[in-house]
């Protein structure tokens, strides 16, 4: 998508523009292949897992070339692409005061003394007072954007893809989706954009196929009716128009193409979400009030139990312990062992995420 909507070839042909956004996905993953491979020292995938890798490479394909040959035809972007890819840092305020806030914690202490040393302060010149007046590292809001258009009132809107196995039926859940609101909120009221809202865009992990045709003629039509065919209304008209058009003119495909219409399989959908100033104030507000817990040196630790993360949270005899005033710290002391977190080591292997370490 950061090819196909690069700004510097958005007046390009579509067509060329897609292919070349084909090119860089399958660039893409072949890199990753390679990384892999170097990284293992194997000189090939093994079969099974060089198959479902070609799967996976085919179905990228397949939605980019659905996506840009069929979607953005009835998507025509009445505004101008500025960017993607962007990357943003805003100040998080008091939510009270708003005055920056500012984290002390060991790891900002440690960022501002590398810091330090790179600008040629030596150890000797680091005087206690570092410590003691030291203010502390700015806490900021972090995020970046799949792109950024402008519309023909002057107005900013936040472009972001998703992807998913199936497609949402309302926008409520995005009227409260945290994403949607701070990324508004961080460019208008942060870095004092004009933004006006966001463009939701989510898209199926799958692309409408034609329809598979029958080896034998079944009630006079030649393609499959089947209702759990990957395949939407357009694409199947389409087929049957052109390679069966006495079944489709006889009216044999009617009742099919009327499931398709009314309870197909929805391939991608997109919404435009507002945010008044006073929503965006308020949001900011509890952003802050976020901030507050989490550079508050007297951490507060408590469960949060709940059906689905109890079912497979690997803490259970320790919680259920403590429950009993058990010696949890005995408890955690003997029945685990603390290695580094997964995302630091080359293997991921064992985890404490999920029951019995899997």
């Amino acid at each position: 998508m950061e090819v196909l909507y690069n700004p510097e070839t958005w007046s390009w042909d579509r067509e060329i523009v897609g292919l070349l956004a084909i090119k860089a996905f399958v660039d893409n993953c072949n890199e990753q292949r390679a990384h892999h491979l170097a990284d293992t020292a194997d000189d090939a995938l093994e079969p099974a897992i060089q198959e479902d890798f070609d799967k996976r490479v085919e179905l990228g394909r397949g939605m980019l070339e659905y996506y840009y040959r069929q979607q953005l035809p009835k998507y025509p972007e009445q505004f101008k692409i500025l960017k993607v890819e962007i990357a943003f840092k805003v100040p998080i305020r008091h939510p009270d005061t708003g005055e920056q806030l500012f984290c002390k914690c060991n790891n900002c202490f440690k960022r501002y003394i590398a810091a330090q040393q790179a600008e040629g302060v030596t150890p000797a010149e680091m005087t206690s007072k570092d410590t003691l007046y030291w203010k502390g590292l700015p806490v900021v809001y972090a995020g970046r954007l799949d792109a950024l258009g402008e519309d023909a009132n002057g107005d900013y809107w936040i472009i972001d893809w998703k992807t998913a196995r199936s497609i949402s039926t309302d926008d409520m859940f995005l009227e409260l989706d945290d994403q949607v609101a701070s990324y508004v909120w961080a460019l208008r009221l942060g870095l004092k954009l004009p933004v006006k809202g966001f463009i939701y865009h989510e898209q199926r992990k799958g692309f409408p196929e034609p329809p598979p045709r029958l080896k034998v003629t079944r009630l006079g039509c030649a393609f499959s009716v089947s209702k759990s065919q990957t395949t939407d209304f357009e694409t199947f008209l389409y087929t049957v128009q052109t390679e069966d058009h006495e079944a489709y003119a006889a009216g044999r495909y009617d009742a099919f193409l009327q499931f398709l219409k009314d309870d197909g399989i929805i391939f991608h959908r997109r919404w435009q979400i507002t945010k008044s100033d006073k929503q965006l104030a308020m949001i900011g507000h509890d952003i802050g009030l976020e901030a507050l817990d989490m550079i508050d040196p007297a951490t507060r630790i408590y469960p949060s139990p709940g059906k689905f993360a109890c079912q497979w949270c690997a803490f259970q005899l320790p919680c259920l312990g403590r429950r009993e005033g058990a010696d949890v710290v005995n408890l955690l002391e003997t029945l685990y062992k603390q290695e580094p977190a997964y995302y630091y080591r080359q293997a991921r292997g064992a985890s404490t995420e999920s029951k019995g370490g899997e």
